[in-house]
């Protein structure tokens, strides 16, 4: 037993079993103390005012809606107050007008209402407002009150009436029941040539011809949605109009009705050939949009269809950095720039369409596979020529992939799957390229499929493993720290690398979780290493931008109790060029924290220096390329001793990765680098084979 322990028995003279039962206690009244503070937040967040009561009528609590709802009785709302004495008092200060010269048959109302929670009403208080007043009784006997406002709501719907009759749109009022016009506005006289007066209580049959008013009176008493037909109409001379009624259920005085708005069909017809325009093109490029696409391929492609079609798939690269940098109107135009490009340079017998922000596809028909790869490698140069936007000179690019029918399918969905996995291809291989469609490149699409599915399953399965390679001292040999790996072990591929399903994680939307399991476990591992041990974590940039890393390391640090100063979080440059306000707010806060911060791979970006002047970092990591050709590559050489002395100009420490060899280490160590890590000095392995104790000191 601790030594201070039993000292503080001793002092306070209470058995093990009392000092436990007080400890709990503490933390019960503790754990109500936070309940009562998370009900009250979310109480005063609610945009109601709301009050509860006890069984007696006394107050308990409300919120801050409420006491702004009776501000005239604020002073009279306190915790044990009785409704009814506010009342009574709030009568005699005359905050309820309504009540004038009848307040005791008033208050025994209110209070009746109260004890019955009788169904909504609506109060008046003395500075104009109304209120909708709610009660419900609780489980315990008690009251949850809801108060509203709704003075708006009501001047509102006095004002209907005026904007009822000032609408430019004629509108009717029809009774179906009683089949009568029974108001219209001075739109619908103008429209219809009938006044006020001969339109009071009209027969519905007057405004239609005779051959659609069964019709039209069947669809007005069935009608309970809004909906739209076209309808001959009969004005009042007997000259027919062809309208469009709008028609839409309302309530009036309890009843039902149904209120009319009339179009002009010509207007209503422009607008449908607008929109179905709209639905077969893209309205900021004016080429035909993916739907139309995909109807061009179903009539063109086809099991029984045996000329030849092509389809060729265009993605814009950098183009998203250019949005991002100048704007969508700058993007917009860029992008209109581009397609008209394209256009120009298409064969007669072949579309262009737009099927994605900055993607396009174009439909090849009867062209040879020259002439489709010609005039792919003829937009590659033209993307490639520098675009004049606002003032800007702009750079893009374009790479494409393609597929034929009826060489590779006869289905138009698996032509454009094909299209789509060769422009994978050649944006893996080379942005700027042209490849073409090959089996292969479907067998690695469900491989990696298959591969996707089994790492889902070991996700959900907890078959990740975390590792932790040891991050040694290299002036003494000390362990300093170990740094945690994912590891992936399946029953069919053996050890997946984290290069294959880290990137894998990303796409599929599961970092998060990942990140959080590692995190989770990496804290709970290293809260029992002996010693300051520091545990360093690598974190996505997905992570960053998804908003929830702070809170996924607070609860980690809290679950485990590890002390923040002992974290440290491996960030790529990759986070730091998305220069958000969330990302900055995350790091500056992780810092705060007390959280250590690492720029991981330092030396492959391209801003790495800036980046360290302008985040609170507290380790530099040099990346294992340069560590690997030191003995080989003099400019490598002059890379680490650059960063290191970088490293001691800023008051960081330096770490290499990637150490296999005592020159290597022996080499670092001269240039005053003096953390490391590398197979020298061990593997990743699980925690329970750590073996603490041991260190790496040079023996020789």
């Amino acid at each position: 037993m601790p030594r201070s322990t039993q000292t503080d028995r001793r002092a306070t003279g209470c058995p093990p079993a009392t000092l436990a039962a007080q400890a709990e206690l503490e933390q019960a009244l503790a754990a109500a103390r936070l309940a009562e503070a998370r009900l009250r937040a979310a109480v005063d967040a609610m945009p109601e005012g709301v009050v509860f009561l006890d069984p007696d009528g006394r107050y308990i609590l409300w919120n801050e809606k409420y006491a702004e709802i009776y501000a005239a009785s604020a002073d009279l709302l306190e915790p044990g107050a009785r409704l009814a004495d506010t009342l009574r008092i709030g009568l005699a200060r005359g905050d309820y007008p309504e009540a004038i010269g009848q307040e005791e048959a008033w208050l025994a109302e209110r209070l009746q209402r109260l004890a019955c929670c009788a169904p909504p009403h609506e109060q008046r208080l003395a500075n104009g407002r109304r209120i909708r007043v709610e009660d419900r009784r609780t489980a315990d006997g008690g009251i949850v009150g809801l108060r509203v406002d709704v003075t708006d709501l009501r001047e509102r719907e006095e004002s209907l009436h005026a904007i009822f009759e000032a609408n430019p749109v004629p509108l009717l009022i029809y009774d179906p029941v009683l089949e009568h016009v029974r108001a219209a506005n001075e739109a619908a006289c103008a429209h219809f040539g009938y006044t006020a007066e001969e339109f009071d209580l009209m027969p519905g049959a007057h405004l239609f011809d005779e051959d659609e008013w069964a019709e039209a009176r069947l669809a007005l008493r069935q009608d309970n949605s809004e909906k739209d037909r076209f309808w001959r109409q009969r004005a009042a001379d007997g000259t027919r109009l062809d309208s469009v009624l709008f028609t839409r259920l309302i309530h009036i005085r309890g009843q039902h009705g149904v209120i009319i708005s009339v179009f002009d069909v010509t207007e209503r017809r422009r607008i449908e050939a607008r929109m179905a325009y709209l639905a077969r093109h893209d309205e900021l490029t004016g080429l035909t949009n993916r739907a139309h696409c995909r109807d061009h391929l179903n009539e063109l492609v086809g099991p029984d269809r045996r000329h030849s079609v092509t389809v060729a798939l265009v993605d814009l690269d950098h183009f998203k950095v250019v949005n991002d940098t100048y704007g969508h109107q700058v993007g917009d135009v860029l992008l209109a720039q581009a397609a008209a490009r394209m256009s120009a340079l298409l064969p007669r017998a072949a579309t262009l369409s737009r099927i994605g922000g900055d993607e396009f596809a174009i439909v090849f028909r009867k062209c040879s596979t020259t002439a489709v790869e010609k005039v792919a490698r003829s937009i590659i140069a033209a993307m490639a020529e520098p675009f004049e936007v606002a003032d800007h000179r702009l750079h893009i690019g374009a790479t494409i992939g393609s597929a034929l029918a009826p060489r590779d399918c006869t289905d138009p969905v698996t032509l454009m799957r094909y299209a789509d996995l060769a422009l994978y291809a050649a944006k893996a291989e080379q942005r700027g390229s042209f490849r073409r469609f090959d089996i292969a490149m479907d067998a690695a699409a469900q491989r990696k499929g298959r591969l996707e599915a089994h790492f889902r399953e070991a996700v959900r399965s907890g078959a990740l493993e975390v590792h932790y390679q040891p991050m040694i001292n290299l002036a003494t040999g000390e362990t300093e720290g170990y740094e945690a790996l994912l590891r992936w072990t399946h029953a069919e591929y053996g050890a997946v690398s984290p290069e294959v399903f880290i990137p894998l994680a990303e796409e599929m939307g599961l970092i998060d979780g990942v990140g959080q399991h590692v995190l989770q476990t990496a804290c709970r591992d290293a809260v029992k290493w002996p010693g300051q041990l520091v545990l360093s974590v690598n974190v996505s940039p997905l992570q960053f931008r998804s908003g929830h890393l702070l809170n996924t390391v607070l609860q980690s640090l809290a679950a485990s109790g590890l002390p923040p100063e002992r974290l440290e979080l491996e960030i790529t440059e990759a986070v730091l060029m998305d220069r958000s306000h969330r990302t900055e707010s995350t790091i500056r806060a992780l810092r705060a924290l007390g959280v250590g911060l690492s720029m991981d791979d330092f030396g492959t970006g391209y801003s790495s220096l800036s980046y360290l002047l302008s985040y609170p970092f507290t380790k530099i990591k040099i990346d294992r390329s340069f560590v690997l050709s030191l003995g080989a590559e003099e400019n490598s050489r002059a890379v680490v001793r650059a960063v290191v002395g970088l490293g001691q100009s800023l008051g960081m420490s330096v770490t290499a990765e990637g150490i296999e060899d005592e020159t290597v280490r022996d080499y670092l160590r001269a240039v005053g680098c003096f953390q490391g890590q590398g197979y020298l000095f061990g593997k990743a392995r699980p925690d329970a084979e750590l073996g603490h104790g041991e260190d790496h000191r040079d023996v020789a």
